[in-house]
C-alpha cells in the first residue's frame, strides 16, 4: 500500500513538472533546455521603428566583462554547424559579426537572470541594440556546440530562425553561471 502512493506521489510531481514546463514554454533534453516563444523581427519592422532601443549600459558592462576563450571557441563552433545545416539546405552562410556579438554576450548573461525573451529589465529580447536584431534563438544547459545546434534544430521555431533565407549575420554567445550552467543566446541580423 505505501509503495502504491509513494509511486502515486512520483507520478503526480512528474505530471506537475511537465506542466509547469508546458505553461512557461520550455523544452528540455536530459541535458538543457530551449524556450518555445517565437523571436524575431522582419527587417521591415526594424527599417520603420520610430524609436532606435540601445541599451548603452548592458553593452558597455558586456564589453569591460571578462569573456572566457574557451566558450567562444564552442560559440563559434556552433556557428560553423548552424551554417552547415544552412548549407545542408541549399541557403547562403551567415557572417560572424562582431556587434551581434556584443549583443549576444549581453543576452546569454541576462538569460542566467531571466531566461526569457523579455529581458530582465521587461523590455523585449531586440531592446539591447533594435537597429541590428532580427531574431534570437537560447538554450541552456547545453555543453557541446553539436548540442545545442541539435537541439535548435529539432525546435520548429528555433530551426526557421536558423533556416531563415534573409538573415545575413549571426553572433552566439554562451554564459556559463557559477553552478557551470551555460546559457546559450544566437542573434541574427540583416
Amino acid at each position: 500500500m505505501k509503495n502504491k502512493k509513494l509511486i502515486a506521489g512520483l507520478v503526480a510531481a512528474g505530471l506537475l513538472a511537465v506542466s509547469v514546463a508546458a505553461f512557461f514554454g520550455l523544452k528540455g533534453g536530459k541535458e538543457g533546455g530551449l524556450l518555445e516563444e517565437d523571436a524575431f523581427r522582419a527587417v521591415a519592422d526594424i527599417e520603420n521603428e520610430e524609436f532606435h532601443y540601445f541599451d548603452s549600459e548592458a553593452v558597455a558592462l558586456s564589453e569591460s566583462s571578462e569573456n572566457d576563450a574557451g566558450l567562444r571557441a564552442v560559440a563559434m563552433e556552433a556557428s560553423n554547424l548552424v551554417n552547415d545545416e544552412r548549407a545542408a539546405a541549399g541557403l547562403d552562410p551567415l557572417d560572424w559579426d562582431i556587434n551581434l556579438e556584443t549583443v549576444s554576450h549581453v543576452r546569454a548573461k541576462e538569460c542566467s537572470q531571466k531566461f526569457s525573451h523579455t529581458r530582465p529589465s521587461g523590455k523585449q529580447w531586440y531592446t539591447v541594440n533594435s537597429k541590428i536584431q532580427g531574431g534570437e534563438n537560447l538554450a541552456f544547459g547545453f555543453d557541446t556546440a553539436e548540442d545545442a545546434v541539435e537541439a535548435w534544430m529539432n525546435s520548429p521555431t528555433h530551426r526557421d530562425n536558423i533556416l531563415f533565407d534573409e538573415f545575413e549575420k549571426v553572433a552566439i554567445s554562451i554564459y556559463q553561471d557559477d553552478d557551470g550552467v551555460c546559457y546559450w543566446a544566437q542573434e541574427y541580423g540583416y
